[in-house]
């Protein structure tokens, strides 16, 4: 009881950190208006405010797969949410458009942080028929913290409150070191190594960079509903309407993945995300070009909003995630999701500069100078329509490159899941063995630690098998099951402590993931009102996300690094603290300078989070579950999603005590984050490194310097990337989650639309609460389909999801008519769509990414598809700015505020935001085809070589408890060679030599 209370409390603590690191990521985009107003900034500004994120963050992804494997998750967890709070509070003061940018850069590092290792530990604390359900809670709160960020930031923006501007916040802490630091980056960088070969991982990525591309874009939907004429009450209710399907669709596709994967283990994940991708370009062109630009028709652009957010996102819960944690050892699992986000974030990155850029100089949005007088709805409707066309632009063309990418994995993923498990199989049948010999000694209680392969074959692994190496690293690593095998030899009942832990460690890990998500939320909720402030356009705002978005994919090694040498729950908490002080810098920032510096530090945080988090999630279960502990941390994550939109939107309208109510709002995410990051720190547990121990014997890992500790994350990473489903990934999520990030406008959209703040921050929260449940229900679809479909269930969930968006899209962003009387068809629409589009992540995505690779791996798979997937969408906000602008008419107005400028403004981004969505989520849904030959292999590999990676380290560990280790050479030699033939040994240990007792 007590292990499965501590369980649940870390899952509820991990699901509170992705509410708010959703709620941070909604909270800009929500009251984009407003900032663009304060920063003077055009939507291609705004876009490149998300864009400097999401470079930051992409670039700290290996970072956080590091900060998992070394350090507690649950403190990474907490050490991100410090870090985007930070950021945030860094937004909150900033009065530039260059402050704001670099706040939103420093928000990415601890946002990159929280992800991997939130991820992580639900994959860690669900198993195989419960992980899709896992993620799909996942997702729902993080949609819950979108909602709450854009709702909030919507609410107040236009309000003022008194708060002090000047916090300091400082967090320090010690981890638990196992390897010196050059050691450990030596086995990180080895492991990293390893998990790039992999070619499920490299297919992954692949998909991961266009598919992330429009989900980054449509952080200009708020500012093209605003555009539009919507207010900024029905803005942040049909946003929000999207955040909730988006949540409930993720929870679907995780469910459906784990179902689909059960009836059609090699398929199923892979179509579903096929389907979930394809359906985004024709949602999307119905959203932002089919819908009229009228803010009466609320309700419609609801619906159809809804419908995509429901189908566009089972990605990553259904497939990415699920199949990641398949193709790798368990101790990769770290190191796959941070290379994997970091790879992803830096395309995506660039999307809201290059839909702000396409917005001015293709589509004609022509900048509005902010902050003076009553805008043209004129000008609104033809910027809205240029924003459209650029989001359109942004979403359909990756989205499709996505789905195609997504048929790759049907040839590489069956046979890296097999792979892995082969592996996972030696392992655990050669360590069972060794503890069993150990007993028998009776001398097991002295030893301090065991290592399995150093001793038994001491040449040097050879360089070009790096395969072999992380077979070997994670027989010398895994550790995480043997106190329970110790104590069942020693006719002890196994304690329940461990099932509390592992249930709080994954409430806390879902925890960071949603203020993650807020985080991430907040600028591009509040676009509209920070390029006012920092008379920033949509491409200047988009590169701010872009600014992050480099800085955490850079930082995504450096977060494999520390998840490798660090308790993650402690990498975790770091990150919070990092993104929660770069908060902090943006809310201060005056210039856009400063405001694009603290966003780059904003990555950093976030980059050391998303590793460690996935990867947690993906050792707390088996491949049975994984997509619903993926569908509820994409659950969480939407939730953050909907509370940063919604807090942005709702506050971006306010001034409280003569601050701007988008500065308060990012104070506010900073604060909660410090609180969730420090949640982590001290109540999450990280299943690596246990609170206690039971005995000398069932110690994990051994002292390492950090050079040990990096080569050996090489390795892993390395062999990850080779996995088949992991490339599959990587290339779905590439477009899959750039839709994702291209709707941070969609707060401003509807704006321009005529929405009042609070619809605004009520549709926005309609869509994100919408994305929550729809991760939930995507997380149990995909269980149930995984049992009914193992091959296939998982994938063709994720297909459906993404496929759905392209209509849902088009339906919102185009069919509606831009009118801010019908925000109720808005809110519909929007609700659908998040439904429906959400499904991918804990459907499919994660699930599938904890059953390719052996537990210890979880980390590494994590932070590497973070790495890879969230370099394109960092790009989407600005692509939609540069679309609204360039390509479909956008002109920001520089004469004050008209309402006829506003709807063609809204038309404009409109498109934009449906091209950001359509054409990637198209890619994406292609892409998911290939899972169908690739998976079954890959899961099957994976737990194989878990079951090898185990009796070998067993093996070891017992024959450590004897004296005179040289007489007990020749058992362990038999014992091997019945095991394993001389090719099968070589094949464990990439090495020719069989060595001697070191």
């Amino acid at each position: 009881m007590a292990a499965a209370e501590a369980g649940r409390r870390t899952l509820a603590l991990v699901n509170l950190a992705a509410i708010m690191e959703r709620a941070d990521e909604a909270l800009l985009p929500a009251v984009y208006r407003e900032v663009g107003a304060a920063l003077h900034a055009t939507p291609m500004g705004l876009g490149a405010l998300t864009l400097c994120r999401s470079f930051v963050q992409a670039a700290c992804y290996p970072l956080a797969a590091y900060a998992a494997v070394r350090y507690n998750r649950a403190h990474v967890v907490a050490a991100g949410a410090f870090l985007w709070a930070a950021a945030t509070f860094l937004v909150a003061v900033s009065d530039t458009f260059t402050q704001v940018a670099v706040a939103r850069g420093l928000n990415g590092v601890g946002l990159a942080l929280v992800t991997p290792a939130i991820q992580s530990l639900v994959a860690d604390c669900s198993d195989d028929n419960t992980r899709g359900s896992a993620f799909g809670w996942l997702q729902l709160t993080g949609n819950i913290g979108s909602v709450l960020g854009g709702l909030f930031s919507l609410m107040i923006a236009s309000t003022t409150i008194m708060v002090d501007p000047h916090f300091c916040n400082i967090q320090e802490g010690d981890q638990l070191l196992h390897k010196s630091p050059w050691e450990e980056m030596k086995d990180l960088i080895i492991e990293a190594r390893a998990v790039v070969k992999i070619p499920s991982f490299q297919i992954i990525v692949a998909q991961g960079v266009t598919g992330s591309f429009p989900w980054s874009a449509l952080s200009f939907a708020p500012m093209w509903l605003e555009l539009m004429g919507f207010t900024h009450n029905m803005t942040g209710l049909l946003t929000t309407t999207f955040a909730l399907a988006s949540s409930l669709g993720g929870l679907l596709g995780g469910k459906m993945g784990d179902y689909l994967a059960v009836r059609h283990p090699n398929s199923g994940r892979i179509v579903l995300s096929q389907i979930s991708s394809a359906s985004a370009i024709p949602l999307a062109a119905l959203l932002l070009l089919g819908l009229p630009d009228d803010s009466s028709s609320g309700f419609v652009h609801g619906f159809v909003m809804f419908i995509m957010g429901l189908s566009i996102s089972w990605n990553g819960p259904a497939t990415n995630n699920p199949i990641f944690a398949e193709i790798v050892p368990e101790r990769s699992r770290t190191s796959i999701y941070a290379l994997d986000r970091s790879f992803e974030s830096v395309l995506a990155s660039f999307a809201p500069p290059v839909v702000g850029f396409l917005a001015e100089h293709a589509y004609g949005y022509n900048p509005i100078s902010y902050g003076a007088g009553v805008s043209n709805v004129g000008r609104d409707k033809s910027n809205a329509a240029a924003l459209a066309k650029a989001l359109y632009t942004a979403i359909a063309i990756p989205m499709l490159l996505c789905c195609f990418i997504y048929s790759l994995l049907y040839s590489t993923y069956p046979r890296d899941r097999e792979r892995a498990r082969m592996d996972s199989l030696i392992a655990s049948e050669l360590q069972q063995i060794e503890l069993e010999r150990c007993h028998r000694a009776g001398g097991y209680a002295g030893r301090k630690d065991a290592t399995v392969i150093d001793v038994e074959y001491s040449a040097e692994e050879s360089g070009d098998d790096d395969e072999k190496a992380l077979i070997h690293y994670h027989a010398e690593q895994s550790g995480s099951f043997s106190i329970k095998t110790i104590r069942i030899v020693m006719g002890q009942q196994p304690e329940a402590e461990p099932e509390r832990e592992r249930r709080r460690t994954l409430l806390l890990v879902n925890l960071a993931s949603i203020m993650e998500r807020a985080d991430e939320a907040l600028l591009p909720a509040v676009y509209r009102e920070v390029g006012a402030a920092l008379h920033a356009t949509p491409t200047e705002l988009g590169a701010l996300t872009l600014c992050r978005s480099i800085v955490q994919a850079a930082c995504y090694p450096l977060a494999a690094y520390a998840a490798a040498r660090h308790n993650r729950a402690h990498v975790i908490a770091v990150g919070a603290f990092l993104w929660a002080a770069a908060t902090f810098l943006v809310a201060i920032s005056d210039t856009f300078l400063q405001v694009a510096i603290a966003r780059g530090l904003n990555g950093i945080g976030l980059a050391l989070v998303v590793p460690s988090i996935q990867s947690l999630v993906a050792d707390s279960s088996d491949d049975g579950t994984r997509g619903s502990a993926f569908g509820w941390l994409q659950l969480a994550s939407s939730l953050g999603l909907i509370s940063g939109g919604f807090v942005g939107l709702l506050l971006a309208q306010t001034t409280v005590f003569g601050i701007d109510g988008w500065r308060v709002a990012f104070h506010l995410v900073a604060i909660i984050s410090v609180f969730v990051g420090i949640l982590n720190w001290f109540f999450a547990v990280d299943p690596h490194f246990p609170m206690s121990n039971a005995g000398s014997c069932d110690r994990p890992a051994s002292k390492q310097s950090a050079r040990q500790v990096v080569e050996e994350m090489i390795k892993e990473a390395k062999l990850v990337v080779q996995i088949p489903t992991f490339q599959i990934f990587v290339a779905q999520g590439v477009s899959g989650s750039f839709p994702w990030s291209a709707l941070s406008f969609t707060s401003m959209w509807l704006e321009l639309i005529g929405f009042s703040h609070r619809d605004t921050a009520f549709l926005m929260t309609t869509f994100w609460v919408a994305t929550s449940f729809g991760g939930l229900l995507g997380g149990k679809m995909g269980d149930f389909l995984a049992l009914r479909y193992p091959n296939a269930g998982r994938i063709v969930l994720s297909q459906i999801s993404a496929g759905s968006a392209v209509p849902l899209a088009a339906v919102l962003l185009l069919g509606l008519p831009d009118d801010p009387s019908k925000g109720i068809a808005y809110g519909i629409v929007l609700f659908i769509m998040g439904l429906f589009i959400s499904w991918n992540g804990p459907a499919t995505n994660m699930p599938i990414r904890a059953e390719i690779v052996p537990e210890k791996s979880r980390t590494s798979i994590y932070a590497l598809d973070m790495c890879f997937e969230s370099i394109l969408p960092s790009f989407a906000p600005p692509i939609v700015g540069i679309l609204a602008q360039r390509v479909y008419g956008y002109r920001p107005d520089d004469k004050g505020k008209s309402v006829q400028l506003d709807r063609e403004n809204a038309a404009s981004l409109a498109k934009a935001l449906y091209t950001s969505i359509a054409i990637p989520f198209t890619i994406c849904t292609s892409i998911y085809s290939f899972l169908y030959c690739s998976y079954p292999r890959d899961r099957e590999r994976a737990r194989m070589q878990y079951l090898i990676e185990s009796e070998l380290q067993q093996m070891e560990q017992g024959s450590s408890c004897f004296e005179g280790g040289d007489k007990e050479l020749p058992w362990i030699a038999g014992a091997a060679d019945i095991l394993m033939p001389a090719g099968e040994e070589r094949f464990l240990t990439g090495d020719d030599d069989d060595g001697g007792e070191g």
